[in-house]
């Protein structure tokens, strides 16, 4: 592609690398990007925050070619580009790393990293020679990956960090990330910050999506806010504050963020007794009625699978479960929805919800046996229950018939969560409940853990973000290489105390 650049004259500033004149796109009645104005300078770190459904999706999509703009202008380098297709943004520089990782899960890290540029001899893949290639590239950006293992063998934070590194050997002079640490261990995000920096000093501009807003102050050099479509603010990093750009996004106050409702504790709902399994080992812990239960600990600690054996997901070795001081034995996941135990898990996608089926669908899964007469749906029972859950959880969906993929990374929360409220179930567990959701999505979720303590309900909360389970759980259980390690009640110990437990110094 041939781009003219107009003179600037002698002296004159050089234009922006990428520039959004009135930028605007339309899906049918939907207005999702409203005529947005928006410079990203060569070299800097340009932070965009805002709630899920603000347009930072479809801004990215418009840059990256996905989506045709319904009007406006991009130009590049004072010129103006169409970007029409993803192969244009490629071939101009411009690339991005999407929280839900698009890659060949059945091939190698090797092959994902070269795929639609691998090295041949006489039409044959040379395998050995683009894993020895691989591996100089990921240990040149320091990712501690495999090179030759299959891409479905590693974590999805770990996926991530082999889509960042493809995207970074393809040239890239503009390189926008989504969410990028939202499933990263503390060491990954570390290597993944180190190379955002050296990317920005070799002159790459980085475009920064993130709801967590310590990385935005940590990394970014302006910050953008969308809200509704529509930029309502670009602020210069150092002179800006949380609590001004959480008013610029939701026109709330951070202390409304965290609000905890003070519930007092009924009778014990759940007890183990030395539980041990694969991945964890004697652990031994209680949740009572109106109680949050934290769990907290670095990726691999062990917490997750627990919680999954909690709900037969996992089998137990070893040890006692009691629920509501019985002895129970919980081998599938069915004996536990029969005591009224319900798991949001951590990846939502995989496994929390049946992406090609409705929002409706969706929400109705645990309970369609209530709404059926024998082999017959009820099908006015049916909607009034979506509906319902529609309304009260404030699910942003075309209808109850739209497709679950569809719907915003929060939204999408909305629906795993959702779908136990119709089961009674009378305890919770959400592992990593707000992981890719806004700050406002995040209110309306600890406001509904709220609803559930007041009826009666227990929480056991899963989250590697520290300052969320810090704030929110009565009792926070610290995990480390499988075992428990440390227990705190509310407000006893700070971050420091227990993030030195849960890293072993």
């Amino acid at each position: 592609m041939s781009i003219q650049v107009r003179d600037q004259g002698v002296g004159a500033p050089s234009p922006p690398l990428l520039a959004l004149e009135r930028l605007d796109k339309r899906f049918g009645a939907t207005h999702a990007l409203k005529a947005v104005d928006l410079a990203f300078e060569e070299g800097e770190v340009h932070a965009i925050v805002g709630e899920n459904g603000a347009g930072k999706s479809t801004l990215i999509k418009l840059l990256t070619g996905v989506h045709p703009r319904s009007s406006g202008e991009i130009r590049w380098r004072g010129a103006p580009v169409a970007i029409a297709t993803p192969h244009e943004a490629i071939a101009l520089g411009v690339n991005a790393v999407h929280q839900e990782v698009v890659l060949c899960p059945h091939l190698s890290v090797a092959a994902n990293l070269y795929l639609g540029d691998e090295r041949t001899r006489f039409g044959l893949l040379r395998r050995g020679e683009m894993v020895r290639a691989a591996r100089v590239l990921l240990d040149g950006l320091g990712f501690d990956l495999p090179a030759d293992a299959p891409l479905s063998s590693l974590t999805i934070g770990q996926q991530q960090l082999v889509a960042t590194a493809r995207a970074q050997s393809r040239g890239v002079k503009f390189l926008i990330f989504d969410e990028p640490t939202a499933y990263l261990t503390r060491r990954e995000a570390a290597a993944l910050f180190a190379l955002i920096r050296r990317l920005k000093a070799e002159g790459v501009t980085i475009v920064y999506i993130s709801h967590r807003l310590e990385e935005v102050f940590e990394l970014s050099d302006r910050v953008s806010v969308l809200r509704d479509g529509a930029l309502v603010g670009t602020r210069t990093t150092a002179d800006t504050d949380e609590a001004e750009l959480i008013s610029l996004m939701i026109n709330r106050t951070i202390e409304q963020i965290y609000h905890k409702v003070a519930v007092e504790p009924g009778a014990t709902l759940l007890e183990t007794r030395s539980l041990s399994g694969e991945g964890f080992a004697d652990v031994s812990l209680s949740v009572r009625a109106g109680e949050i239960v934290g769990l907290y600990g670095l990726i691999g600690a062990g917490r997750s699978e627990f919680a999954q054996s909690l709900f037969g997901r996992r089998p137990s070795r070893s040890g006692e479960i009691l629920w509501q001081g019985r002895p129970v034995s919980i081998r599938a996941e069915r004996d536990a929805m029969r005591l009224g135990i319900a798991l949001s898990p951590e990846s939502r996608r995989d496994q929390g919800l049946c992406l090609g089926l409705g929002v409706g669908n969706n929400l109705n899964l645990p309970v369609y046996g209530r709404l059926s007469w024998g082999p017959l749906l009820r099908g006015r029972a049916e909607a009034r229950n979506a509906d319902r859950q529609i309304r009260d959880l404030r699910i942003k969906a075309a209808s109850r018939h739209a497709p679950a993929s569809s719907l915003s990374g929060g939204n999408q929360q909305k629906i795993v969560i959702g779908k136990w409220l119709s089961h009674g179930a009378k305890l919770f567990i959400f592992d990593e409940p707000t992981v890719g959701v806004d700050v406002g999505t995040k209110a309306e979720i600890y406001r509904l853990f709220g609803d559930l303590l007041q009826a009666g309900a227990g929480i056991v909360m899963i989250s590697s973000y520290l300052p969320e389970v810090h704030e929110l759980a009565d009792t926070l259980h610290v995990f480390r290489r499988g075992a428990l390690v440390a227990s705190h009640a509310r407000g006893e110990a700070g971050h420091e105390r227990i993030l030195a437990e849960a890293i072993g110094v």
